[in-house]
């Protein structure tokens, strides 16, 4: 009778080192699936920079509507904001003088909010966009930027268009040739809405300092500032890195140079679009773009 016991208790004891066993490689897995899902979640955190003249009030709305949906918002102005309101850490500004530092002598915000990035190591990526850029509601920009959360892309634009490849005609091509941007990488995009990487804002950074540093040769007669003109110098410096730049989709976007009027509105959203540029005012037919609701 003995040995039945003896069996018994190896059996016992079998069976519980079988269940520890199971628990213990279950655990893990369920904290391997949530580790999975806390990655995803943290992959969809976004960034995004609203490009404006002053902090208005308009601007101020749509910020508002980016930072309760979620993305980590703010403003660059191109004006000392104090003028205008209270700062708080949402407001950015970078001086005249910090600019200058780079030789970045147009005082424009896009060159501020750059030298604000060379600093920001943090930050992976960004998306920037102008003040006349609207949607009809929130949740379609932050559609957009989820789309490309897990996209690796160091530009992300409306368009890009190369020299190389033909495009030869456009107003922004430097008429002075230098040796440390050359044609063949020469390029171009629209960036009113755009998303930049880490490795793009340092491209950036070495060569506005090449560029200073070529101003300052005692041969130098003449310079072209189209070469600091951003929509060429974001776009060729990732062309001399060959970072990758990507038109990312545009089907629910509509892109205008001039003053969309009411009209203009109304047919591109019976059209589907839901995204705009540009929107110089508040519109009665966005009325839902600082709202937040669902779609």
């Amino acid at each position: 009778m003995w040995y039945r016991y003896i069996i018994g208790v190896n059996l016992i004891l079998i069976t519980y080192i079988l269940l520890y066993h199971f628990h213990d490689h279950a655990s893990l897995a369920i904290n391997l699936l949530f580790y999975s899902f806390s990655k995803i979640y943290q992959n969809n955190h976004h960034t995004a920079i609203i490009l404006a003249k002053t902090p208005s009030v308009r601007v101020l709305k749509h910020l508002n509507a980016l930072v309760h949906v979620g993305v980590d918002a703010f403003v660059m102005c191109d004006e000392q904001p104090s003028k205008y309101t209270n700062i708080t850490s949402r407001i950015l500004y970078v001086n005249d003088e910090s600019v200058a530092q780079y030789g970045l002598t147009g005082n424009r915000v896009w060159d501020r909010v750059f030298v604000w990035l060379y600093n920001q190591t943090s930050l992976d990526y960004v998306w920037l966009m102008e003040e006349d850029v609207t949607w009809s509601n929130i949740h379609y920009m932050v559609d957009l930027f989820d789309r490309y959360a897990n996209n690796h892309a160091d530009l992300l634009a409306r368009n890009i268009i190369y020299r190389n490849r033909g495009a030869r005609r456009w107003l922004h091509w430097p008429k002075v040739f230098l040796k440390i941007l050359p044609e063949n990488k020469w390029s171009g995009s629209l960036n009113m809405l755009s998303r930049v990487s880490r490795r793009l804002v340092n491209a950036h950074q070495y060569y506005v300092q090449q560029l200073l540093s070529e101003r300052k040769k005692p041969n130098v007669t003449q310079f072209d500032n189209d070469y600091y003109y951003q929509e060429f110098l974001i776009p060729t410096v990732g062309h001399m890195f060959n970072l990758t730049m990507l038109i990312y989709d545009y089907s629910k976007m509509d892109v205008y140079v001039y003053r969309l009027s009411e009209n203009n509105i109304r047919n591109s959203l019976e059209d589907g679009k839901h995204i705009f540029h540009s929107v110089k005012h508040d519109s009665p037919l966005l009325i839902n773009a600082t709202v937040i609701k669902k779609k």
